[in-house]
């Protein structure tokens, strides 16, 4: 279910996605004591601005992760780890990758298909499929058991990550285009393969594809991710994927990031 951005922090776990989109990536998930964000593709002061806004604890933040090297998601990382004072946590091939890593203080690596804790919240990052070094998605449990799953900026989901996708209650799922828009559309012909390629993006039927296998594992809550702004719509993906949801007749909730204001959820 979602909750007003000033609910208590204690109430389960909770997540924040602050920002989704190709201007800037950067979500919040939160536990009873812990807060570990995802991405820093913001400046560092309005990320700490929707922080704010999200009536989020910065005192609580103990870690930065990161899903690849690509500026949307890592422009800030630099300046908002300093400030924070916290470690970044990313793959070998993501810290390789981006020139943005190479000043942060404290880096610490992520191997995919390990799990690790920061503080209450256990953490498994799991291998996506996208044009970068050694991207990953992510899933937290707190300590109810309650998980919350990321799969963004992937050209298709792998076994192995729906697998671990499937025991989450909340999911954060890319949707970022529809193919017939992407392809009648004004981006270059190399631009449209790279997308629509099997290290690009999901399309919103291919989120619809993915949510039906999350709503036989049981998910209660999906948000859609990283709409793009040319070729895709608000109200076309909330209505493919609710048709989904109606087809299987699944009491979840369906609701959409944003690159401007934040959207959260919690369980």
């Amino acid at each position: 279910m979602t909750s007003s951005p000033h609910s208590h922090a204690d109430a389960g776990l909770r997540v924040a996605f602050l920002a989704s989109g190709s201007r800037g990536n950067t979500l919040a998930v939160c536990s009873a004591d812990d807060v570990v964000l995802v991405d820093a593709g913001l400046s560092a002061r309005e990320t700490r601005r929707r922080l704010a806004e999200a009536a989020i604890d910065e005192s609580r933040i103990r870690a930065i992760l990161l899903t690849h090297e690509h500026s949307d998601h890592v422009a800030g990382v630099r300046v908002l780890a300093k400030q924070l004072d916290v470690p970044v946590l990313a793959t070998e091939g993501t810290i390789n990758g981006s020139r943005h890593l190479a000043a942060v203080a404290v880096m610490e690596r992520v191997r995919p298909d390990c799990d690790f804790t920061i503080g209450g919240l256990r953490i498994r990052a799991f291998r996506t499929s996208h044009d970068a070094m050694e991207p990953v998605g992510y899933v937290f449990e707190d300590a109810r058991g309650v998980r919350f799953g990321l799969a963004s900026d992937t050209g298709h989901v792998p076994a192995e990550a729906l697998e671990v996708l499937e025991s989450c209650t909340i999911v954060g799922l890319e949707a970022n285009h529809d193919v017939g828009m992407l392809r009648t559309g004004s981006y270059p012909r190399f631009l449209k393969e790279r997308i629509l390629s099997r290290t690009g993006h999901l399309s919103n039927d291919d989120a619809a594809s993915v949510l039906e296998r999350l709503i036989a594992g049981g998910v209660s809550s999906v948000c859609a991710l990283h709409l793009s702004e040319q070729n895709n719509s608000p109200q076309i993906v909330r209505r493919t994927l609710g048709c989904c949801v109606d087809r299987l007749g699944a009491d979840i909730e369906v609701m959409i990031a944003s690159q401007h204001t934040t959207v959260i959820c919690s369980a």
